[in-house]
C-alpha cells in the first residue's frame, strides 16, 4: 500500500525531511519553490486522513483507531515541524504552504489561524491579485477563499487575463488557447515544450460545481448553495448556468441578478426521488432578506416574520440572514430579494 511506503520513508526521515521529488509542481517560473517536504508532508498527511475516513465507512474499526491516531500525531508534527513563530505563518510565507496547512483538517490551531489566512490574502494582493501556486496547492485555494469571507479574490483571481493566471491561457499576445496548457507560462515550441492541452491545473473545475453553483451531493440531502459575492461589487457576476450530470440525474442551477444589485432569481432543477435544501446568502454587506417567492407566488416574507406557503418548510437564519428552502424533486423558480 502507497500509505505504508509513505509510512516507512516517514519513520526515517520525518516530515522535516520526508521525500517529495516534484514538490508543488508548475509554478510560476519567476516565483521562488515552496518547500518540496512540506508539500509532501501535506501528501502524506491527505492520504491518511482519507484511509482514516474510508475505515469509519466500512466499519473497520481497529484501521479507524490507527489511522486517527496517526493523523493526529502527524497533524501536530506538521505544525511544529513548518510553522514559524516569528512570522505567524508556515515556511517562507508562500501561498501554498499557507495553502496547504489551511487545507488540511486540525492542523492549523484556531489561535493562528487567522494570521496564516492573512497572509495567504496578503501575498496574493501583493503579487497584484495573482496566484503563484502549482498544481498541489490550486486545488484548494479557491475553495479556502470562498469559504473563508474572499469568495470576491477568488473571482477576482479566476477573472484575470494577465500572467499568471487561466485568463491568460486564452488572452495572451502569443497562442491563445482552447484548452488548459500544462503551465502558467506561454508554451515556447520547441524541444521539451510544455504540453498545450493537459488537465494538471484543472482542478479548478470542481470549484465552479461546488461554489458558483453551489452543488454539493455529499450526502442524500442535496445542497445547492451558490456562492455571493459581497465583498465588491465590482465583480459581482450577474448570471450563471449550470448542468451536472450525478448519479442521481441530471441538477441544473442557473441564475440571474439584477444590476442594483437587490435580487436574484434562480431556476433549479432536482432530480427525482432526490430531497434538497436550497440556500440563498446575503446578495451583499448588510443585506436584510425581504421576500422569497417560488414560481411568482410569495412562500416567505420579512414583513410577516413567518413562511407564507406550507408547502415549503422555510428556515431563516437572523445571524447571518441565511434563507434555507427544504425542497423535493423538480423544476423550481425562485425570485429573492433583500434590501438595506
Amino acid at each position: 500500500m502507497y500509505v505504508q511506503y509513505l509510512q516507512n520513508v516517514y519513520n526515517e526521515t520525518g516530515l522535516v525531511n520526508l521525500t517529495d521529488h516534484w514538490g508543488d509542481w508548475a509554478h510560476p517560473a519567476h516565483d521562488p519553490e515552496t518547500n518540496k517536504h512540506l508539500v509532501g508532508s501535506y501528501g502524506f498527511l491527505h492520504d491518511v486522513y482519507l484511509l482514516m475516513n474510508i475505515s469509519r465507512i466500512l466499519d473497520q474499526r481497529n484501521d479507524t483507531e490507527f489511522y486517527s491516531n496517526l493523523y493526529e500525531h502527524l497533524a501536530q508534527e506538521f505544525h511544529r515541524v513548518f510553522f514559524n513563530s516569528s512570522t505567524n505563518y508556515y515556511a517562507d510565507g508562500s501561498q501554498a504552504a499557507q495553502i496547504l496547512a489551511l487545507a488540511l483538517p486540525n492542523v492549523v490551531p484556531d489561535s493562528v489561524r487567522q494570521s496564516v489566512f492573512n497572509q495567504l490574502v496578503f501575498d496574493i494582493h501583493q503579487k497584484g491579485i495573482h496566484v503563484s501556486t502549482g498544481i498541489v496547492s490550486i486545488a484548494q485555494l479557491f475553495p479556502l477563499l470562498s469559504d473563508n469571507g474572499h469568495h470576491d479574490l477568488a473571482l477576482e483571481l479566476i477573472s484575470s487575463t494577465t500572467y499568471p493566471s487561466f485568463g491568460y491561457m486564452f488572452s495572451n499576445p502569443y497562442e491563445n488557447a482552447t484548452t488548459l496548457w500544462e503551465e502558467w507560462s506561454i508554451a515556447v515550441p520547441g524541444p521539451g515544450t510544455a504540453s498545450r492541452n493537459h488537465i494538471m491545473l484543472g482542478s479548478v473545475g470542481a470549484w465552479f460545481y461546488t461554489h458558483l453553483a453551489g452543488i454539493d451531493i455529499s450526502s442524500n440531502l442535496i445542497t445547492i448553495r451558490p456562492r455571493m459575492i459581497t465583498e465588491q461589487k465590482k465583480y459581482l457576476m450577474s448570471k450563471l448556468h449550470c448542468q451536472l450530470s450525478t448519479l442521481y440525474g441530471v441538477i441544473e442551477v442557473s441564475y440571474t441578478r439584477d444590476a442594483s444589485p437587490n435580487s436574484i432569481l434562480l431556476h433549479l432543477t432536482i432530480p427525482a426521488n432526490r430531497q434538497a435544501r436550497v440556500m440563498f446568502e446575503p446578495l451583499f454587506f448588510g443585506a436584510k432578506s425581504k421576500i422569497l417567492k417560488e414560481n411568482g407566488t410569495v412562500i416567505w416574507s420579512a414583513d410577516v416574520d413567518k413562511q407564507n406557503n406550507q408547502r415549503f418548510q422555510i428556515e431563516n437564519d437572523p445571524n447571518n440572514d441565511l434563507i434555507t428552502v427544504h425542497i423535493g424533486s423538480g423544476d423550481y423558480e425562485f425570485y429573492a430579494l433583500w434590501s438595506k
